[in-house]
């Protein structure tokens, strides 16, 4: 763990999600400050002196400037987003519950709010973490072909479409970044991470990776320079 006088402080998309929960309470234990910009209040986030709660929507640029304005102005600050495309049950034909083109309607806006007079001003933003998917960009061929059939032919490709867009939004942004590339998530305690390149060449036929292990490297992420840049796609 970082010293943490040292800790860049957590802008946090995504806070009230199954992995975007884990980050907040891992950040917190951390050490950093967190700044989560949620839809509307939720009582069943902790109370932390270190938490600040911001209301907004992640699409809308003013209201991604607003929570990067709540933040400690002396302290960097790195955005974390785990926000992703949803469906009502884990069956990739599932019907989504998400619009298409979320993510990347957050990803713009973040990268437009970082970049506006009124945070640059008073915010050094200094890197933009997002949790992709292994499917994602060049990982695409790397996946087994039962998968990418699925991608291709279910309501995963709303997904998947999503994520190609992001990471060329992001690709072309003016932020330093990681587009972090998990397998199939699943639950379990943090366990050792696998990093197989930018595309995920030698993961396996069906890899996977614990949800607080994801967490674990998102926030390591953080506070290392070795994957900025870079699209790691990663397994236990």
């Amino acid at each position: 763990m970082a010293d943490k006088t040292s800790l860049p402080q957590i802008l946090l998309i995504g806070a009230t999600g199954r992995t975007g929960r884990l980050v907040l309470e891992e950040a917190l234990y951390r050490g950093h400050l967190v700044t989560i910009l949620i839809r509307k209040a939720d009582d069943t986030l902790p109370q932390h002196n270190n938490l600040t709660i911001s209301i907004g929507d992640p699409c809308v640029e003013t209201d991604v400037e607003k929570a990067l304005q709540a933040t400690k102005p002396s302290v960097p600050v790195t955005i974390i987003s785990t926000l992703g495309q949803t469906r009502k049950s884990g069956n990739p034909w599932a019907a989504t519950t998400s619009p298409r083109r979320f993510m990347e309607a957050s990803a713009k806006a973040v990268l437009a709010a970082s970049q506006s007079p009124s945070v640059r001003g008073m915010v050094k933003v200094e890197k933009l973490i997002l949790m992709s998917m292994f499917g994602a960009g060049d990982s695409f061929d790397q996946l087994n072909f039962l998968m990418r059939w699925t991608m291709n032919h279910s309501n995963m490709d709303v997904a998947i479409e999503d994520q190609n867009l992001v990471d060329a939004a992001v690709k072309a942004g003016p932020l330093p970044f990681v587009l972090v590339r998990p397998a199939m998530l699943k639950n379990g305690e943090a366990l050792p991470v696998k990093v197989h390149g930018n595309n995920g060449e030698g993961a396996g036929f069906m890899p996977s990776i614990t949800v607080k292990s994801v967490v674990t490297f998102l926030l390591d992420a953080a506070v290392k320079s070795e994957f900025d840049g870079t699209t790691p796609m990663i397994s236990n």
